[in-house]
C-alpha cells in the first residue's frame, strides 16, 4: 500500500507540473494598462514594421506594455475613428503614414476632422518611394513605360495600396500624359503578390518591399521618388533625373492619440515618442531595411499637417482623385 500511496502521489504532482507548464506556454493577455498601437495597415507591411519596431522601444520607454493592433479598412478611417473615440486617458494610440490625412478628403462624406479628432505626437520615421514594374512588360526605363502606355491607353494597370500611392500613381499619369488602371488593394502584403505574378504591372511603394525583388529579377525598380537616389540601389535613377520632378509624395510616418486626451498625458507620450525614435539602435535597424528614422515635435508636426492638408485638397481638385 505505501508504494501505491507514493506513485499516487507522484502522479499528482506530476499532473500539477504539466498544468502548470501548459499554464505558462498560454500567451498572457495584455494587462488592463497596456497601450494599444492601431495600425490602420495589414501586418507585414514596411509602415507595419516601423510600428513594431516603435511599439517595442516606446514600450520601454514608457514602462508599460505596448500591443500593435492591425486594423485595416475604410482607407485608414476604420483605425483612426477607433482611436478618436477611445477613452480620454491616452492609453489607445494611432500609427499611420502621413498620407492618411487626406483620407477624409477622399473619402466623400466622411465626416472625419484628422486635426480636429486626432492630436499629433511626433513623427517617427519615412518610407522612401519607388516606381517598380513586372519584368514581363519589358520596360526597362521610365521613358519606356511611358512609351508602353502611350501606345496601349487602359492596358497596363497600377496598383495602389495608400494616399501616397494614389497620389503618385495621379501625378504621373498627368505629367506623363498616360492613362493607367488602378487597381485598389489593402496594403502591400495584398497587391505584392499579384505584382509578382505579373496581375497588376506598376506599383509605387516602398523601396524595402520591392528590394528583395528587384535584386532577384522578379521586379524592375524603374526610379526613386526621393531628391536623390538611394545609397543602397545607387544605379537607380530619381524621377527628377527620369524626367519627372514634380512626382514626388509624402511618405512620413507618425503616431496620434485622441484629442480628447488631456494636455499633460499628450506631452508625456509625446516625449517617449521621440525619445524612442531618436534612438540610436532604431535608425540603425531601419537604415537597414531601407527605410528612414525621421523625428518632428507635436508642433511641427501639426504644421506640416496643416500645410499638407491645403495640399492635398488642391490635388485632389486638380487630379480628380478619390478612394476607392
Amino acid at each position: 500500500m505505501p508504494f501505491f500511496r507514493t506513485l499516487a502521489l507522484a502522479v499528482a504532482a506530476l499532473a500539477i507540473c504539466n498544468a502548470a507548464a501548459a499554464q505558462s506556454a498560454i500567451p498572457s493577455a495584455p494587462s488592463p494598462s497596456a497601450v494599444r498601437l492601431v495600425v490602420p495597415l495589414p501586418a507585414g507591411g514596411p509602415s507595419d514594421l516601423i510600428a513594431r519596431m516603435t511599439a517595442r522601444h516606446l514600450a520601454e520607454t514608457l514602462g508599460q506594455q505596448v500591443v500593435v493592433e492591425n486594423k485595416p479598412g475604410a482607407n485608414g478611417l476604420l483605425a483612426a475613428r477607433d482611436v478618436a473615440a477611445a477613452g480620454t486617458d491616452g492609453q489607445t494610440l494611432l500609427y499611420a503614414p502621413g498620407s492618411m490625412i487626406a483620407t477624409p478628403l477622399l473619402v466623400k462624406g466622411s465626416g472625419f476632422d484628422w486635426p480636429r479628432e486626432l492630436a499629433p505626437l511626433g513623427k517617427v520615421g519615412r518610407v522612401p518611394f519607388g516606381l517598380a514594374v513586372h519584368p514581363g512588360i519589358g520596360a526597362a526605363s521610365v521613358a519606356d513605360l511611358v512609351r508602353q502606355a502611350r501606345s496601349q491607353p487602359g492596358k497596363l494597370n497600377v496598383a495602389t495600396n495608400t494616399p501616397s500611392e494614389v497620389m503618385a500613381t495621379a501625378k504621373f499619369m498627368k505629367a506623363a500624359d498616360v492613362n493607367l488602371m488602378r487597381v485598389p488593394y489593402r496594403g502591400a502584403p495584398q497587391s505584392m503578390p499579384d505584382l509578382l505574378a505579373g496581375r497588376v504591372h506598376v506599383m509605387f511603394g516602398p523601396l524595402s518591399a520591392f528590394q528583395p525583388y528587384v535584386q532577384s529579377g522578379a521586379l524592375r525598380l524603374l526610379a526613386v521618388l526621393g531628391p536623390e537616389r538611394s545609397p543602397a540601389l545607387p544605379d537607380v535613377p530619381t524621377m527628377r533625373e527620369a524626367g519627372f520632378p514634380d512626382v514626388s509624395v509624402p511618405t512620413w510616418q507618425a503616431l496620434y492619440v485622441s484629442a480628447r486626451v488631456d494636455a499633460s498625458r499628450q506631452q508625456r507620450l509625446a516625449q517617449a515618442v521621440s525619445a524612442a525614435a531618436a534612438r540610436p539602435e532604431v535608425r540603425a535597424e531601419l537604415e537597414k531595411r531601407l527605410l528612414v528614422a525621421e523625428t518632428a515635435s507635436p508642433q511641427e508636426l501639426s504644421a506640416t499637417i496643416s500645410r499638407e492638408l491645403a495640399e492635398w485638397a488642391l490635388l485632389i481638385d486638380e487630379y480628380k482623385l478619390s478612394a476607392e
